[in-house]
């Protein structure tokens, strides 16, 4: 298979999502507690599973705490808002992400 057949994933446990943003778990959950927008599934075990989706929602909620100092209660706010043009931008990746991986599962089971 050639990297570009590769499927990208949809579900990321909480240290890889942590990892991304380069903040502590505990900060994810904190947000999690915060920001009714999230909605991580959980495991029969507990594990929190971070959809892509989820994850853009914590990237955008790290952009408007950490980098343009929004409060906590400032930045749920802004995200009941309409969302602008780099937030409508990671919404499309998202969705194009899906649809690739969609095709790419159907051309494995075609071939």
């Amino acid at each position: 298979m050639e990297n570009q057949d590769q499927v990208e994933k949809v579900f990321f446990t909480i240290g890889e999502v942590a990892e991304q943003l380069k903040v502590s778990t505990s900060l994810i959950r904190f947000w999690e507690k915060e920001f009714k927008q999230l909605k991580p599934r959980k495991t029969a075990g507990g594990s929190r599973k971070y959809h892509i989706e989820d994850v853009a929602i914590l990237k955008r909620i790290y952009h408007l705490v950490k980098v343009e100092g929004y409060t906590i209660a400032g930045a749920n706010e802004r995200l009941k808002v309409k969302s602008d043009a780099p937030a409508d931008l990671e919404q499309v990746k998202i969705k194009l992400t899906e649809i690739k991986r969609f095709l790419l599962e159907l051309k494995q089971n075609i071939s």
